[in-house]
């Protein structure tokens, strides 16, 4: 095969990896029992969906991409344990959203599973004290997006991108109610302090507004111009902050759904929001859009709006926020490193990282010799046709006669085929597509004809 058309195909699958490495709905696929060989780098090696500190403050949870949930010790900045569940090939397994109890008895995961459709869409239920896994909660028929328990700890809310979002009853193990009106998959959920609602926030751009008791629909929030992803209720007055890709954060009445004002335009798309436990600070993530290190985090105060602080830690996106049990400490998860930055609220200034060795491949080639394979970990844009980053090491590739080698720095990276887009007629080009605002087209093109 022509080497240029090998680069070619290259970029193909680059294209197809990344296009089925997004959010995603369940697919049917074969369970597989295997076992699958993993790295253990100490810290997660994907994006990080969720983290909440547990109520003594001792210790913080995180749930990744990577299929594993890490529990650290914050004395010591090291995993002190890992729970981790059925997983699969390619996503099989990924960990969409996670929740804590605040009496910290239950730990809930759910998102792009494995096994049966049942199991794929199920909810573990796990005892946090000891890890063991207690419940499947079975309901929903798409993969769940969003978790959170009620402050009493006898609720749980479950989003999902069947577009249903579910209120389970914890001590019974068992479905209450299932919510049903939204358009769109639901990516947030919360309860008012009382326990006593529930909000829902919906890719179909709204919120709604629910009664726990008997599931009646109380109200519905509209005001946001693009997907809402992100709730957070104060725990003091039950205001409801909500968070779009529109790049605002809105505030609403939690007895009435009633809209009170834009908090903010932070510039970019909001990923993750927090109240500080006495509801005077909201702290907001930047979830894509503009470059997330030249917009990073911010600390908002209530109810003026006023940005306290800005906190620039992280280098790309941020999908997972927290605020300690005390007030005093911000927890971030995201960047390229998918590390977890703990910092403190009143200034910005750094505690600690929680993060593993070793980073994301962004860049490979082969050489022109075809005997060297080469890699490197500085990311410069998502399209792999139209840009890379540069080629750091190399490694030589074994043969009958000649072992594996050992990796070695790069001293000229114009010696390396890399993916391309054009082989002599055949062309690459994406275009926008999909409900997600990527560019999730591939179109191949010959003699400029798709």
């Amino acid at each position: 095969m022509p080497k240029t058309l090998f680069a070619f195909l290259i970029t193909i699958a680059i294209f197809v990896y990344i296009t089925n490495n997004t959010e995603k709905p369940i697919d049917e696929n074969k369970n597989d029992n295997a076992p699958h060989l993993q790295i253990d780098p100490g810290g997660h090696k994907a994006l990080i969906r969720d983290i909440v500190f547990t109520p003594d403050g001792g210790s913080l949870v995180s749930a990744s991409n990577d299929k594993l949930i890490r529990v650290w010790n914050l004395k010591t900045g090291r995993t002190e344990r890992t729970l981790r569940g059925q997983i699969g090939e390619g996503s099989e397994g990924m960990i969409y959203a996670m929740a804590l109890s605040p009496d910290g008895r239950w730990l809930a995961a759910g998102g792009f599973l494995t096994g049966t459709l049942e199991e794929k869409t199920a909810i573990r239920l796990y005892n946090f004290p000891t890890g063991k896994l207690v419940a499947l909660l079975s309901g929903h028929t798409n993969a769940v997006a969003s978790l959170a328990f009620s402050p009493d700890s006898r609720y749980l809310v479950s989003g999902s991108t069947d577009k249903k979002a579910i209120l389970w009853d914890i001590k019974r193990k068992r479905r209450l109610h299932t919510l049903a009106g939204h358009t769109e998959a639901i990516y947030a959920v919360a309860f008012t302090p009382d326990s006593k609602r529930v909000v829902t926030g919906s890719y179909d751009h709204s919120l709604r507004l629910w009664q726990v008791r008997n599931c009646k629909h109380l109200a519905t929030l509209k005001g946001h111009t693009d997907k809402v992803r992100s709730v957070a209720i104060s725990p003091q007055d039950g205001t409801i902050a909500s968070g779009s890709k529109d790049h605002t954060i809105r505030l609403w009445n939690g007895q009435t759904g009633r809209f009170i004002k834009t908090l903010a335009n932070q510039g970019t798309q909001v990923g993750s929001l927090s109240f500080s436990p006495d509801g005077r600070y909201l702290l907001s993530s930047c979830g894509g859009g503009p470059p997330c290190a030249a917009n990073p985090e911010h600390i908002y105060s209530l109810p003026t709006g006023k940005e306290q602080l800005t906190y620039k830690g992280h280098d790309n996106i941020v999908l997972a926020t927290a605020i300690s049990p005390d007030g005093r400490w911000a927890a971030t998860g995201g960047g390229n490193d998918s590390g977890i930055q703990i910092w403190r609220l009143r200034d910005g200034k750094l505690k600690q990282r929680l993060v593993g060795v070793g980073a994301s491949t962004w860049a490979v080639g082969f050489s022109k010799d075809g005997k060297t394979l080469a890699w490197g970990k500085i990311w410069t844009q998502h399209n792999p046709a139209k840009g890379y980053g540069p080629l750091e090491y190399n490694i030589t590739l074994p043969t009958p006669t000649r072992p594996l080698g050992t990796p070695k720095p790069v001293k000229q990276d114009k010696n390396y085929h890399r993916a391309q887009d054009q082989w002599r007629t055949w062309t690459l080009r994406t275009r926008q597509g999909g409900n997600y605002g990527y560019q999730a087209i591939l179109q191949i093109r010959h003699n400029n004809r798709t």
